[in-house]
C-alpha cells in the first residue's frame, strides 16, 4: 500500500484543514441597499390638534352640506344628525341634536361656513395631546396578564 502525502500543494488538504471563510458582501452578491423607511416629521402638539379640527369641519362639512354650497344650515345639521343615528341603529334625539347646533351657532343666525364650523367644533370639543410618562409603556409590556 502507497502511503499518500497530504500537503498544501494537495486538493484533499483543503477538505481536511479548517480556513477562514470571508461572509459575502452587498458587492460581492450585486445586492441593491435599500434604506430604512424615514419615519414621519414629529409634530407638535399644536399641530395635531390642528389636524384634528380640521379632518372633524371637513367631514362634517362634507356629511351635512347636502346642497354643497360650503355652508351648513341648522336644517341640513339636524337631518345629517338623523342620518347618522339612523346608521349607528340609535334613535334620533332632536333636543341633543338642537343643543349641539346651538353651541355651534351661539349666534343664533342659522348657517355656518367652514370656519364658523370648526370653531363651534373647538368649543364643542374641546381636545387636549396627552403623554405618558417615560416608564409607562414598559410598565404595560411587563405586566402579568
Amino acid at each position: 500500500m502507497k502511503n499518500v502525502r497530504v500537503n498544501s500543494d494537495s486538493s484533499v488538504y483543503s477538505l481536511m484543514m479548517p480556513t477562514s471563510r470571508k461572509a459575502p458582501s452587498v458587492s460581492d452578491e450585486k445586492l441593491q441597499v435599500v434604506s430604512a423607511p424615514k419615519a414621519p416629521a414629529v409634530r407638535s402638539d399644536d399641530q395635531l390638534i390642528d389636524d384634528f379640527y380640521a379632518r372633524l369641519t371637513k367631514q362634517q362639512l362634507d356629511w351635512a352640506d347636502s346642497n354643497k354650497d360650503s355652508t351648513v344650515t341648522k336644517s341640513e345639521y339636524m337631518d345629517s344628525q338623523a342620518r347618522l343615528a339612523k346608521i349607528d341603529n340609535r334613535v334620533f334625539d332632536p333636543a341633543t341634536a338642537e343643543q349641539y347646533w346651538n353651541k355651534l351657532d351661539p349666534t343664533g343666525k342659522g348657517w355656518l361656513d367652514e370656519s364658523e364650523l370648526r370653531e363651534g367644533y373647538e368649543n364643542l370639543l374641546p381636545v387636549s395631546v396627552g403623554h405618558l410618562d417615560a416608564n409607562y409603556a414598559e410598565r404595560l409590556r411587563t405586566r402579568q396578564g
